[in-house]
């Protein structure tokens, strides 16, 4: 073996004792102190959404690799964290039905059929969040309620979104109504102009947090520590955060990405005083920064690549708050970026041996530059 050239495709591995199946074990590490919150905060309907996402997904890679006469690769956990990533990007009450769907568009069409792990130009936890924004099926994606909603309903008890003509109310399995109702998110808040009105919020909406300041808007305590209304995986800040820091450690995601993420946003929403504090502690952009948009297959595999995809992702996600009607933009901007990632691994890196130019964005300093190897011994003609 040691007189044999290897060659295989991304996503490559760089320590001794790394494997696939150890890095995805490490991020549904980082992610299980959130999922626990969320089902805290939201109730048995997270594990149930959760279950029933990773058993599709299950289902989903060993039915596709069957049918396209591959080796099953099942046991290497990719399939189970990105059923966990997309369970996080939906609301608590989705219907289980549609995370099936969803859950299926993602394993089975953006990520077997692109050839399997490795092979897929999306991130297909997001890739999926995304088709399903633009079906029928988005109504289910769009309403939230307040944290422990179960109260009303029994911790345990299943409990649905139902539209009907437009309208959404919540039931059970046997089909009876729940006395829930719909909540503003703190995002939503932001979009309607609502969060730093001068009157006091009211309405029929409820907001959607745990505490609340003198005028009805969400506090710090609730935004930051995740008692707050939203998706499964957008709940606590803290957490994500924590499990960041985990993953970095490990370093199974590069620090670049979310750091270049969530400075941009906040950079850029400071500048033009677009609610910093609240728009950077609400909705998935920690998720997606740390989670996502690090995907090993779906990034660019340079310094300067990764910084560039990062504050483009950043941007676009600012731009998508700030300009469009859509409160959200933190899966939009990943899924567009994944484009960008093929375009910056082919024009941003090291010229290769013989080519005459230098393009200019490979000037760009690689932030922080690699340091510079020591050797202990130096032959004596290089003294």
């Amino acid at each position: 073996m040691a007189d044999r050239l290897l060659t295989t495709v991304s996503p490559h591995l760089h320590k001794k004792d790394e494997t696939i199946q150890k890095a995805m074990r490490n991020v549904l590490l980082a992610l299980a102190p959130a999922a626990i919150w969320a089902v805290i905060v939201f109730g048995m309907n997270v594990v149930y959404i959760i279950a029933v996402s990773m058993v599709t997904a299950a289902l989903s890679e060993l039915l596709m690799r069957k049918i396209m006469g591959r080796k099953q690769t099942l046991g290497d956990l990719s399939a189970m964290v990105t059923a966990l990533l997309f369970a996080f990007l939906l609301p608590p009450t989705t219907p289980l039905w549609v995370v099936a769907i969803g859950v299926f568009i993602a394993v089975a069409l953006f990520k077997e059929l692109f050839g399997g792990l490795g092979k897929n130009v999306f991130n297909p936890a997001i890739a999926a969040r995304v088709v399903l924004y633009f079906l029928p099926l988005a109504i289910y994606g769009q309403k939230f309620v307040k944290p422990f909603f179960w109260k009303t309903s029994g911790f345990f008890t299943p409990v649905a979104t139902s539209v009907s003509n437009g309208v959404a109310t919540f039931k059970n399995l046997a089909g009876g109504h729940v006395d829930i109702v719909a909540a503003a998110t703190p995002l939503s808040l932001i979009k309607n102009g609502r969060l730093l009105a001068p009157d006091v919020i009211t309405g029929s909406t409820p907001v959607a947090a745990t505490y609340v300041n003198g005028a009805g808007r969400p506090n710090f305590v609730s935004l930051f520590f995740g008692l707050k209304g939203g998706t499964i995986g957008e709940i606590s800040v803290l957490l994500l955060l924590l499990g960041g820091i985990f993953l970095i450690y490990r370093r199974t995601v590069d620090w670049r990405i979310p750091v270049g993420i969530i400075g941009t946003y906040f950079v850029l929403s400071l500048v033009t005083w677009f609610y910093p504090g609240y728009a950077l502690f609400s909705g998935g952009l920690w998720l997606g920064a740390f989670y996502m948009a690090t995907d090993w297959v779906t990034s660019p595999v340079t310094r300067r690549g990764k910084w560039i995809y990062a504050v483009g992702i950043g941007a676009t996600v600012f731009i998508l708050r700030f300009f469009f009607s859509r409160p959200e933009g933190v899966a939009l901007s990943i899924f567009a970026w994944n484009i960008g990632a093929l375009v910056i691994d082919r024009y941003i890196a090291m010229p290769k041996f013989g080519e005459l130019g230098v393009g200019a964005f490979n000037r760009l300093p690689a932030l922080p530059q690699p340091a510079p190897e020591s050797y202990a011994w130096r032959p004596h003609f290089l003294e």
